[in-house]
């Protein structure tokens, strides 16, 4: 998808024009969208806005942590937006906003789902200020965090009662999807828990261009909703450890019955096996071929192996 310049004009009218005007409407609010840049589209915007090569290189090498970078005329933020394509399957959107005077500047790969929701706003003139476009933006990625994160506490529950319902059976093989669960919530933390340090400084009003009356209420409960995301990831993560720790320890007692009666038949059987093997060796006090002796070993081994079975059984052992 090519570069898109939505520009503000002050009727309230929304023009979509061309990306090479950004520098001559500068005194409109712009908003510039860039899916999948190219070197071309970034070139672009750094000469169009004079962006550090520092951010320009940020953007051009994506991974990058959550931040928010000032420099002489311009600010650089990094924002993840998270989506859910296939039950299960969580793909993070790396977005690189640029904040100038009247200018913001997006950049991501692929299509963002906040994005959209955002341009529907802003053309609908609900955000009419560079400030209320950026808080748009970020609201609304946050806003899709907790639906997944929700989805993530249901698989938790859902693991957690097969291995209670199923503690007296052969236990269910999801121990590596309790790990992959557990993998999952710690990779959307490393994404959610450094973007409370961009929002502590949106409602600090560090930033020139969002010193407005009342801007920083709407970035403090953007902050709030951070919070309340790590807050529950992290509820969600000790609760997973539970699971896991309950799954082990459900395998060692299940591990635990069964070893109980193997030894109890292990002792059984040697106890048999020593009085055949006492009366199977051919001594003179012992005739081989006595019958009265090997009735008496039978009776032996009977008696033996009924006392050790009581016994075992009211030890709980069989």
């Amino acid at each position: 998808m090519p570069a898109r310049l939505l520009v503000r004009h002050p009727d309230g009218r929304i023009e979509e024009t061309s990306p090479q005007d950004l520098s001559e409407l500068r005194d409109r609010v712009c908003w510039l969208d860039v899916a999948d840049p190219n070197d071309r589209d970034l070139d672009l915007v750094a000469e169009e806005l004079k962006l550090h090569p520092l951010a320009l290189e940020d953007t051009r090498h994506r991974h990058q942590r959550p931040k928010i970078d000032e420099y002489e005329d311009h600010y650089f933020v990094v924002f993840y937006a998270l989506e859910e394509p296939e039950p299960d399957v969580i793909r993070d959107v790396e977005v690189s906003i640029f904040l100038a005077q009247n200018v913001v500047v997006t950049v991501h790969s692929g299509e963002c789902a906040a994005r959209v929701d955002v341009e529907r706003r802003f053309r609908d003139g609900h955000l009419a200020t560079p400030g209320l476009l950026l808080h748009g933006l970020l609201d609304t990625m946050v806003d899709g965090y907790f639906e997944i994160v929700d989805h993530f506490g249901e698989r938790v529950e859902l693991l957690e009662s097969l291995i209670v319902d199923q503690a007296g059976a052969d236990l269910p093989t999801s121990l590596g999807e309790l790990f992959q669960l557990k993998r999952d919530l710690l990779r959307i933390r490393q994404r959610v828990a450094p973007e409370r340090d961009v929002l502590n400084v949106l409602v600090r009003g560090d930033i020139r261009e969002l010193r407005e009356p009342g801007r920083r209420a709407y970035f403090q409960d953007v902050y709030d909703h951070i919070v309340r995301v790590t807050d529950e990831i992290d509820t969600f993560r000790e609760l997973t450890s539970n699971v896991i720790e309950a799954h082990l320890a459900a395998a060692s007692n299940r591990l635990n019955e069964i070893l109980k009666v193997l030894t109890s038949v292990a002792t059984i059987l040697l106890v048999v096996t020593l009085v055949t093997s006492f009366f199977g060796m051919n001594f003179d006090v012992i005739p081989f071929r006595s019958e009265g002796l090997f009735w008496t070993a039978i009776a032996v081994m009977l008696v033996s192996t009924a006392l050790l079975g009581v016994y075992f059984r009211r030890r709980g052992w069989l």
